[in-house]
This record gives structure tokens, C-alpha cells and sequence, in this order.
């Protein structure tokens, strides 16, 4: 019987394909680890796009809320209590906008994620959550997001700084587009649906003279409606600014009772999520402005 020969070119066939797999094997939890990217959540849709701006592709940003969800109260689903549990850093607007988030976070998850407030060092007016309603502010909040990512992820720290500064760049853009543009109204007070654009106002050389919700999702008083038509009459104002998807019968009433048109201004407390939706906003807010404040 002859020997069993294994012909030298298929030796070396098989030396060469171990060696493939063994240096696979090496490289693989290498490539994995670069491949894996910090998840970064966070609560709202302004938030969003500032924090989407910053990373670019270097993390995976997802929203908490869903798109078209108000802020101010809302309830957790069980989708929502895992995606808080598998974020390693949570990114919040701050100034008491997620108060019904704090306690979740403090004593629901079993891994605490780094928890980033977005408003500080901002000043606080009147305890009004808006602070994204000012470019100006939302500059804060962006070095905010960014020192807190890159010290959170310093593997992508000079992606994270540059993609900031062109970010500020863009809204410093944004804020000088508004300031030109408001200080050329006719008119400069405005009566809203509710409290939302006290920083916008403060920042423009606007007023908001009077709101007719004194307090979100609660119904005015008669006599504070009745206040509120003294303002309108006093000021000659003729517009008044409600808030997209709300029908309120109140608003209805006084426009048509005091001959006054109403027009849409965004509090952009809800919305699409992507990087631009937020400069889209505001400068629709601003047309609106021009529209309704030149009469």
C-alpha cells in the first residue's frame, strides 16, 4: 500500500488559512471595540439636534420622547425604561423641564448613566424650561453637551470640538439673521398662547405682553382672559400667536371677538429629529414674526 501524501501545496494552503484565522481571531475584539460607538440619549427634539451635531456618526443618538410628544409631563413606556437603561449617557434640557425624568434615573436604573444638564449655566427666567428658544442659549447648551461627550469619550474628542465650533458657528449665523431682522418690526409686544418666548423676547427687544394659558395645560380663569383683552386693546395689538397642533377654543374667541388674525409660532418643544430641524425652526419662526409684527 502506498503512503498516504498530502502534496506540499496544499500544506501550505493550510498553514496559511490557520494563520488567517488565528490572526481573525486576534483582530476581532480590536475591531469590535473600534467599531462600537457611546449611546447617547436624550429627552428632547432641540436637544437632540444640538447633541446629533456634535457627535456626527462618532456616537448613536436617540431621542426619548417620540416625535409630536409634549415635554412637560409625560409618561415612560416599557421601550422607553429600556432604552434609559441601555444609554451610557443621557443628555437632558434642564431647568426643570424633565422633573418627571429625575427620579427614574436616580432610583430605577441599576446601571447609572452619565447625566448631562444641557442648561448649565444659563440664567433661569422665571422658571421657564424655553432656554432653546434663544440661539443665544443654545449655545451654552451646546459646550455643554460637547465638554461633557468629550470627557465621556475622549477617543473622539477632536471630532466632538470641531463639529461644535462649526455647529456655534452656524447659530451665531442664526443669531445675528434674528437680531437684524426683529429690530426692523413695526410692532415689538405680542400675546402667545402660553410663556414659551420670554428668552426669544428678552434677547430681540420683543415683549410678550400677555399669554392667555397662565399655566401650561390648565384652562385661563375668566378673569384673567378678561385682563388679558385689556392688554391686547391697550397695545393695539392685532395678532395673536398659538402653538402648532393645538385647537384652542379660547384663542378662537378672542381673535374673532377683537378682529385679530392668528398665526403659528413654534415652541419647538416638539419635533422631527434631524441635525437642521432646529435652525429650520427658528427661521421659520422668524418669517412668522416678520408676517405678523409688520402689520
Amino acid at each position: 500500500m502506498k503512503p498516504f501524501v498530502i502534496p506540499i501545496c496544499s500544506i501550505l494552503f493550510l498553514l496559511c488559512a490557520g494563520l488567517s484565522s488565528c490572526q481573525q481571531s486576534e483582530d476581532y475584539p480590536k475591531q469590535h471595540k473600534a467599531l462600537k460607538k457611546a449611546l447617547v440619549l436624550t429627552t428632547t427634539a432641540p436637544v437632540y439636534s444640538f447633541t446629533k451635531n456634535i457627535t456626527g456618526d462618532a456616537a448613536s443618538v436617540e431621542n426619548l420622547l417620540p416625535s409630536g410628544t409634549d415635554p412637560h409631563e409625560y409618561s415612560l413606556t416599557p421601550e422607553d425604561m429600556l432604552k434609559l437603561s441601555r444609554a451610557q449617557i443621557i443628555i437632558i434640557n434642564g431647568a426643570g423641564l424633565e422633573k418627571w425624568l429625575d427620579k427614574i434615573i436616580s432610583s430605577q436604573l441599576k446601571k447609572k448613566p452619565i447625566v448631562v444638564d444641557s442648561a448649565s449655566g444659563v440664567h433661569i427666567i422665571d422658571n421657564d424650561p424655553h432656554i432653546w428658544l434663544s440661539p443665544r442659549n443654545a449655545m451654552i447648551q451646546v459646550k455643554n453637551i460637547r465638554d461633557a461627550l468629550i470627557e465621556a469619550d475622549p477617543a473622539n474628542s477632536e471630532t466632538y470640538r470641531k463639529n461644535a465650533d462649526l455647529y456655534i458657528e452656524r447659530l451665531k449665523t442664526l443669531d445675528r439673521e434674528i437680531m437684524e431682522n426683529t429690530s426692523a418690526l413695526r410692532k415689538k409686544e405680542f400675546v402667545s398662547l402660553h410663556s414659551a418666548f420670554i428668552y426669544f423676547a428678552k434677547d430681540y427687544g420683543l415683549r410678550q405682553a400677555a399669554v392667555i394659558q397662565e399655566y401650561p395645560e390648565k384652562e385661563p380663569t375668566p378673569g384673567h382672559i378678561a385682563e388679558v383683552i385689556t392688554i391686547i386693546r391697550k397695545n393695539n395689538i392685532k395678532v395673536i400667536f398659538s402653538e402648532p397642533m393645538v385647537s384652542h377654543k379660547i384663542v378662537k374667541t378672542i381673535a374673532k371677538d377683537l378682529e385679530l388674525q392668528v398665526y403659528i409660532l413654534d415652541t419647538l418643544e416638539r419635533g422631527d429629529l434631524y441635525p437642521d430641524w432646529y435652525e429650520e425652526r427658528m427661521r421659520a419662526n422668524l418669517e412668522t414674526l416678520r408676517t405678523a409684527l409688520n402689520q
